[in-house]
């Protein structure tokens, strides 16, 4: 199983158990596929397929999460530090009503361009440092997109980085 599969089954699991507790259904991961990510089922032979995918504060972020770059390493956040200190950049912060829900709404935006079949649900794993309270800016996020062309018939949905809490979008 790749790395990414790995995310993707582990992001499967951590849904799964909510959105059961949460619908009083009982679906499970049957296989690991390519759009959608994965396929499930319930006992009752009802399919689910989830499309899987990420969020970050900042682009790279996922790749230094994965240890594909330094840019939230340590050295390189005094390194920039210093910089702003010098005045030769501004700080770099994350604001889950500006920069993380535009980021969000983009993969939104890219994921809803594409046909996952019927009985889809998009899931996004949350992956930042913060514990957002999506909440608070689903409303926003609701209006900047377009519904009405949404193809993932059993929602869009936001799964917290502990995978302990689901904030249905759409």
């Amino acid at each position: 199983m790749s790395e990414k599969q790995a995310i993707e089954k582990a992001t499967a699991e951590g849904f799964l158990v909510l959105y059961n507790q949460l619908q009083g259904t009982d679906f499970r991961i049957m296989e690991m596929s390519d759009a959608p990510d994965v396929r499930c089922k319930d006992s009752l032979g009802n399919a689910l397929n989830l499309e899987i995918t990420i969020t970050e504060d900042h682009p790279g972020d996922i790749k230094a999460v994965l240890g594909r770059s330094n840019s939230r390493s340590l050295e390189a956040l005094r390194a920039h530090m210093e910089r702003v200190a010098r005045g030769e950049e501004q700080p770099q912060f994350s604001s889950l009503s500006d920069e993380v829900s535009d980021q969000l709404v983009g993969r939104f935006q890219n994921k809803m361009m594409n046909d996952y079949g019927s009985n889809a649900a998009l899931v996004v794993r949350d992956t930042s440092g913060v514990d957002w309270d999506w909440d608070d800016v689903i409303p926003t996020i609701r209006s900047r997109l377009d519904l009405t062309k949404n193809p993932f018939s059993q929602g869009i949905w936001v799964l917290s980085r502990a995978k302990d809490r689901l904030f249905q979008i759409g």
